[in-house]
């Protein structure tokens, strides 16, 4: 199956690639990004700092130094204001741009979070409908395994 739901914990996911939900400055986050960051350890950090800052919608891959994937994909999503400024398309982006990525490293198998659902505020309904419509679109083109990995029920 290409594409799955999972209720996990990111950071123990074996993939190629995770994605990370970072923070435009290279600075370690809460949440997704605290997690990774934790597990990958302080290399992971310094590569982030070497990139520098990532705009909201784009996406950038480093090493996944200590974790089980090969790369951590760090892209910034949008900050939920009402959904009448590019929140959608923003988001779009980071899933299409991680993917692309992802491709390019040669990856087949890749776990995204539920990217700006948390701090971030996305509504996590509208969330998921485009998560769901950039992987089917991706799918119909290319092979990869690609997870969706949820941390609570809600």
């Amino acid at each position: 199956m290409p594409f799955e739901i999972v209720r996990n914990d990111i950071v123990n996911m074996q993939v190629d690639a995770l994605v990370n939900t970072a923070n435009p400055n290279p600075v370690i986050g809460s949440g997704v990004d605290s997690g990774i960051h934790k597990k990958a350890g302080h290399e992971l950090l310094l590569a982030r700092q070497k990139i520098g800052g990532i705009d909201f919608g784009d996406a950038v891959i480093t090493p996944g130094f200590n974790l089980d994937a090969k790369y951590v994909i760090h892209t910034v999503g949008p900050i939920w204001e009402d959904g009448n400024h590019g929140e959608e398309q923003i988001l779009s982006s980071c899933y299409r741009k991680s993917l692309a990525l992802a491709k390019v490293h040669e990856c087949e198998s890749i776990a995204f979070p539920l990217i700006s659902t948390g701090n971030y505020g996305f509504p996590k309904d509208k969330a998921l409908q485009i998560a769901i419509s950039v992987f089917s679109a991706f799918l119909l083109e290319h092979e990869m395994q690609i997870y969706l990995v949820v941390f609570d029920r809600t």
